[in-house]
């Protein structure tokens, strides 16, 4: 397979996406949406589109990609049960075990792992088959070998075009933090397209620092394909309806082997339709110079000329330029690569065979780039095109029998035959003009009709009215072949198990405390069928009302134990988080130094952890405790090595359903998401999970370099300040594992109180030694802090 995947956010970017040629369309209900900005659709409307989608042989996969609430847990079950029975082909789910339970509750439902759950090797590649998923759609930082390796172990999809998030996919909680609307519950607003500062030579200038170009594979697409991925994914569903077409357009001309003239023609289409940054091949072929946007944010179109001079009075300025302006088309004026101001034409400025004219802004000069931004005609050519199903009629009317039509198309052949006898006539004749004339009619249909053979007998007579309803039965017939019938409805959704019950498959403390680590995972692995499945054919808990592991514990995650505040202060959890993972030296230091004063060690692995790097870590995990995973790719990577596995607050467990699938994965402790209230928290039901309470707040992973990868210029600091416009500081740091990437932290400190029983997680990474003494001695709440989502959790 090798499929066309195309957004719509409204109705206008669906039927781009079905007449520019897609292979299938993504688009989200009105709620549980990533983009919750877009218009998105009723459940109503979906079953329509959806019919009319499966006409053209289109399919449709439904976004239900955002984390869910335990108080939203009935309203998620019921959109996936409207947008299945509505006849999605798929659904799209961020909730590793929420599709697990799912997948429970129905078999036949065909899901789809997000790129919010961050699969960037194959050990979350098998973690979702185990939950029941057939396909994953890749973290867009996964590098091409992970790419080909995951495609070898299940169907794969991957992004090519669109809007590259600066984070790893499902770790930014950056907009969360500023402002409580959650990125990883469609609600970003983006603060990483702003201006910052960095305390580095060449960066000291505010510039948009975060900002990535858009992406843009382009023909290296082809090599995608030979890589074994089964989907070619555009992403925006924010985006305009001519941008979708000529994005599909383009990967259409692609795959279909166009010439160099064909794909120039559709490149200039895309980048008047949406061109952040000019372009980057992303990661999966190398980190390369044009990944960052820094100079300017948003759309830049494409070059169509330059300003010539004013006019004398100075209020309009003509462009020297080959491009023939329409009415409302937008420009954009950039010089040294930064924007200075923008117009649109009107046709009383006038234009001539050189150019065209445009009202002059303060600032511009001449010899400033200008650049088209919205080309009307662009738009409407995109509007026009149509798409339809190929459907041949062979018609026989003939007196005193009843009418008959064969049809034959994408569904084979189907014979239609009247509830009526046609007449002999009395006067005039019907005529094999007027059977064309009248079957060429589709009522609105996506049908392209062809006639294989139309015969009418002599003196045959039929009224007007019978012979057009038996076209619209004809068509009517044709339209179920081509979109199939309506599947059996399913019933998802179920009565929660009274609260204080203990669901089905939950984890006592008892279970979870075996002896040795043997013990341990048989407390917590499911048994595995001849399918080789795991949790998703295991009983499903309801409910997470789970005593587990780690009430009243403190856990501290941390890049130097060497402190003399862990000798006054001992701790149940020592969280190791190497600056350098190929440092043997740093990592047997801690080893040596920590038993003295942690009960347990913890190795940590970031979210984003590529195979060739964890064949590198694995020689001296077994040296720990366990893991402290942030990826919820761990827990396979634990489960084949027999390791033990804490759940990082990155896995986002937001709900009952999520914990206790955590724990039937293997997870001996975890965290709860550090964007959950302290209401939202107990009505979990989860007994003695971690959870977040003091230190820093990691809001951003970089699987990139912010400077550029310029390593020969490189003073490799381990931390760096990042200023924003407001003057807010926050702490980035650089590690390394085979290559150097960063971390985000928050300006302000987090300092919130648990529940009784909760354990408590503290992140001191980026704090200084006075700080983690403060906390550790209870009075973190001292420092300059926020309370996080603690108060009122996140939108």
């Amino acid at each position: 397979m090798c499929e066309i995947l195309a957004p719509a956010g409204d109705e206008a970017a669906f039927f781009a996406a079905l007449h520019s040629g897609a292979d299938a369309v993504y688009l989200g209900l009105q709620n549980f949406s990533a983009r919750a900005g877009a218009a998105n659709f009723t459940a109503e409307r979906l079953a329509q589109l959806i019919r009319t989608a499966h006409m053209l042989g289109v399919r449709v996969h439904v976004a239900l990609n955002t984390l869910v609430k335990e108080r939203e847990l009935p309203a998620f079950f019921a959109s996936a049960e409207e947008a299945w029975n509505a006849g999605a082909d798929a659904l799209i789910v961020q909730d590793l075990f929420l599709g697990a339970a799912l997948k429970r509750l129905c078999p036949q439902l065909v899901l789809h792992l997000s790129t919010q759950a961050g699969v960037c090797n194959v050990y979350g590649a098998r973690q979702a088959k185990r939950c029941g998923f057939s396909r994953v759609i890749l973290a867009r930082e996964t590098p091409f070998a992970e790419i080909a390796a995951i495609a070898g172990e299940i169907e794969t999809e991957v992004f090519v075009q669109g809007a590259l998030c600066t984070c790893v996919s499902g770790q930014c909680y950056l907009s969360s933090f500023a402002g409580g609307n959650s990125g990883n519950r469609g609600l970003c607003k983006q603060p990483c397209r702003k201006r910052y500062t960095v305390d580095r030579k060449g960066f000291e200038e505010p510039s948009f620092a975060l900002s990535l170009a858009d992406l843009c594979v382009g023909e290296r697409v082809k090599e995608l394909v030979a890589a074994g991925v089964a989907s070619f994914k555009i992403e925006g569903r924010m985006r305009s309806a001519a941008y979708v077409g000529a994005a599909v357009q383009y990967y259409r001309d692609i795959l279909g082997g166009a010439g160099g003239a064909a794909l120039s023609a559709d490149l200039s289409d895309l980048k008047r339709a949406y061109n952040r940054g000019d372009y980057t091949a992303g990661y999966a072929f190398g980190e390369g110079k044009d990944l960052h946007a820094r100079m300017v944010q948003g759309h830049v179109g494409e070059r169509v000329g330059t300003l010539a001079r004013f006019s004398k009075n100075e209020k309009s300025a003509y462009i020297r330029s080959a491009f023939r302006p329409r009415e409302g088309d937008g420009f954009k004026l950039l010089r040294a690569g930064r924007e200075v101001g923008g117009a649109a034409w009107r046709s009383s400025f006038g234009m001539d065979a050189g150019g065209f004219f445009l009202p002059a802004e303060r600032g511009w000069q001449v010899g400033d780039e200008v650049r088209l931004t919205l080309d009307n005609a662009l738009s409407e050519r995109i509007g026009a095109r149509r798409r339809a199903a190929a459907v041949g009629l062979s018609c026989r009317f003939a007196a005193g029998a009843a009418p008959e039509v064969i049809a034959r198309g994408r569904f084979g052949e189907r014979r239609f035959v009247a509830e009526f006898f046609a007449e002999r006539a009395r006067s005039s004749s019907l005529t094999e003009e007027e059977v064309r004339r009248c079957f060429s009619r589709t009522d609105g249909l996506p049908l392209s009709v062809t006639f294989d053979r139309v015969e009418v007998g002599e003196g045959v007579f039929v009224v007007r009215s019978s012979l057009n309803a038996f076209r619209r039965a004809v068509f009517a017939g044709i339209a179920e072949a081509l979109a199939g019938g309506p599947r059996p409805a399913v019933s998802l959704v179920r009565e929660p198990r009274p609260a204080g019950s203990l669901a089905d498959g939950a984890h006592t403390h008892a279970s979870l405390t075996g002896g040795s680590r043997a013990a341990g995972r048989a407390a917590t692995e499911q048994p595995k069928g001849e399918s080789g499945e795991g949790f998703a054919s295991a009983e499903l808990p309801e409910r997470a009302l789970c005593n587990a592991v780690g009430g009243g514990e403190i856990a501290v995650i941390d890049d130097d134990f060497s402190s003399s505040c862990y000798e006054r202060h001992r701790i149940g959890h020592a969280v190791f988080k190497p600056s350098d993972y190929k440092n043997a030296a740093q990592i047997a230091e801690f080893l040596q130094i920590s038993k003295y004063y942690a009960w347990h060690t913890w190795l940590y692995l970031p979210a984003f952890v590529t195979g060739a790097e964890l064949a590198r870590i694995e020689p001296y995990a077994a040296e720990f405790y366990g893991i402290f995973g942030e990826g919820v790719w761990s827990a396979q990577f634990c489960r084949e090595r027999g390791l033990r596995l804490f759940a990082g607050t990155g896995w986002n467990l937001f709900n009952g359903i999520a914990a206790s699938g955590a724990y039937a994965e293997g997870a001996e402790r975890l965290a709860l998401s550090k964007e959950l209230s302290a209401a939202e928290f107990s009505e979990t039901g989860v007994q003695g999970a971690f959870v977040l309470t003091g230190g820093g707040v990691k809001v951003m992973d970089l699987a990139h370099c912010p400077f550029g990868r310029d390593c020969v210029s490189c003073d490799r600091r381990r931390a760096y300040t990042m200023t924003d416009e407001a003057g807010r500081k926050f702490p980035l740091l650089r590690y390394e594992t085979s290559v150097c990437r960063f971390e985000l932290y928050n300006a302000a400190l987090l300092s919130a109180p648990v529940a009784d029983g909760a354990g408590k997680l503290f992140d001191f990474t980026a704090l200084s030694a006075e700080e983690k003494e403060a906390f550790l001695a209870g009075r973190g709440g001292g420092l300059p802090h926020t309370a996080g989502a603690y108060r009122r959790g996140v939108n």
